[in-house]
């Protein structure tokens, strides 16, 4: 089976300039899909599988344009002799916000799911204040594997 039928998210065009960090290194370059479990970035020079990607994304207007930041890893790179076709895809892994309404945003809107499962909001053990919350994102295939 190829790669794209072993796909069970929908992919939606999404051509938007993506603010990410790669080993504490700034870049920006331009997606072209989005679906539930990732995002694909156009990049001339992908970084390796299972590199660690932090993309920092603002809600929509309505929601005052607050910042998010999902961390993900590289699960796909595409690398071509032509250019324009060279890219990585993110898959996402958990979301990061200063609010538990943003992230329930977030998940209600990107991952269609209806509640926020509480199992998977902690506080992030990272933020300085404390105020600070993650959601880990349960990749399906990843239990089924196990």
């Amino acid at each position: 089976m190829d790669e794209k039928n072993k796909r069970d998210s929908q992919r939606l065009p999404m051509f938007r300039v993506c603010r990410y960090i790669i080993e504490g290194r700034q870049y920006a370059d331009l997606s072209t899909n989005i679906s539930e479990r990732g995002i694909f970035i156009k990049n001339f020079s992908p970084p390796a599988l299972g590199t660690e990607v932090t993309l920092e994304v603002k809600l929509p207007e309505d929601w005052g344009n607050q910042p998010l930041k999902i961390l993900g890893r590289v699960a796909h790179v595409n690398v071509d002799e032509d250019p324009h076709k060279c890219g990585m895809g993110i898959e996402f892994v958990k979301v990061i916000s200063d609010s538990v309404p943003m992230i329930e945003y977030f998940v209600r809107e990107i991952y269609h799911e209806e509640n926020l499962e509480k199992k998977n909001l902690a506080e992030n053990p990272y933020s300085e204040d404390e105020s600070s919350f993650e959601y880990h994102i349960i990749n399906e295939d990843k239990v089924k594997e196990k």
